[in-house]
């Protein structure tokens, strides 16, 4: 049984309010690794069908989920007020990069009713005056309703390139599509490439957006080809060379974590093929158990097929052969896996060396 926002509330009190204990806990409790992203969509709808005013505490409650979700896009995050003063600067909510790129946040749970979007480009202006850095741009994230009117007004306006909208379906949408590219491109790259799409795009130069869109097609279709939970099987390539032993380690010293997790999995059984569903088994344990692969959510069939994608993206190029033998087994009713008999040693010192044993 899944917990609702209204349990949390009621455990809370059934109130949200500025600086209050209530609201630290409640964000505490939303902020959790343990939340996936289909809970946080089925908590931000919830709000949505259950939200009656701009004082309600699941509307106060939407706009604490869309914060939160600025640390699962890779941003550091900080809370805004539920309520605003007349003459402060009291945002819903900011996401912040490392390199110092602000989003300003104002979070609807519907489009009516909605004023002018004046507030949010002052919230804009002061801020970036305050902290002394130009890229600071304004997000509108919204439940609900017609957003054409808000894009007219903000296409209109002296905000036109520092001021977006996204649809909370669509930033569940992104972090669906960071969770996917993760384990292909490693974390870093996949935070990178996802959190460009959220900034403003100097619209003239069309290479600047095809940029963005082609980097994470590719990346995207690369995982297609290997997704073994789908059962396509990856087709030969010609002209693969086999690798040197100094190829190879340097190889695998750019492996990301889904891929250090895969090889050590592999080398740490002495049963040759492994079906994919020990192989998960014993992917997870390892993740748990070395802290060094920096992996904290489960792994499934996907961290495979991602794994897969990403160690082919990387030897594409190179015109290397795969160094991992994979097919259907109708008897086993199941993929199956085996580091190639050639690459075993070298893989196994690897492994050992990297202290994933």
């Amino acid at each position: 049984m899944s917990v609702t926002i209204k349990d949390v509330l009621n455990l809370i009190g059934g109130e949200l309010k500025d600086d209050e204990d209530s609201s630290k806990r409640f964000r505490d409790f939303i902020a959790q690794e343990k939340w996936g992203t289909d809970q946080y969509e089925e908590w931000l709808q919830e709000c949505i069908n259950q939200g009656k005013g701009p004082h309600d505490p699941y509307n106060r409650a939407f706009q604490d989920l869309v914060v939160t979700l600025g640390r699962r896009l890779g941003f550091d995050v900080e809370y805004g007020k539920y309520a605003a003063k007349p003459g402060k600067t009291e945002y819903d909510g900011l996401w912040k990069r490392k390199t110092g790129e602000t989003i300003i946040l104002e979070v609807k749970t519907s489009t009516w009713p909605l004023g002018s979007i004046a507030q949010l480009g002052k919230y804009v202006e002061d801020f970036s005056k305050r902290e002394g850095h130009e890229h600071v741009y304004g997000l509108y994230v919204i439940g609900s309703g017609d957003v054409k009117p808000l894009t007219e007004q903000i296409l209109g306006s002296k905000y036109k390139d520092t001021m977006r909208i996204i649809q909370y379906e669509d930033v569940i949408s992104l972090l669906r599509l960071r969770e996917e590219l993760e384990p292909i491109i490693g974390e870093e790259q996949a935070i990178l490439k996802t959190q460009n799409l959220l900034f403003p795009v100097e619209s003239i130069n069309i290479g600047n957006i095809l940029k963005i869109i082609l980097e994470i097609a590719e990346a995207r279709s690369t995982k297609e080809e290997e997704k073994e939970e789908e059962g396509v099987e990856e087709k030969e390539e010609a002209e693969e060379l086999p690798w040197t032993k100094a190829e190879l380690i340097g190889y695998l010293d750019e492996c990301t974590p889904y891929q250090k997790a895969l090889l050590a999995a592999l080398v740490q059984t002495d049963e040759e093929p492994v079906p994919k569903k020990k192989l998960l088994y014993l992917m997870n344990q390892i993740a748990e158990k070395s802290p060094k692969i920096e992996i904290e959510k489960k792994i499934n069939g996907y961290g495979i097929a991602g794994a897969r994608a990403g160690f082919k993206m990387r030897r594409k190029p190179l015109k290397k052969e795969d160094i991992i033998d994979s097919e259907w087994v109708e008897e086993v009713g199941d993929h199956v896996y085996r580091i190639k008999p050639q690459y075993k040693n070298t893989v196994t010192e690897w492994v050992k060396k990297q202290g994933f044993l």
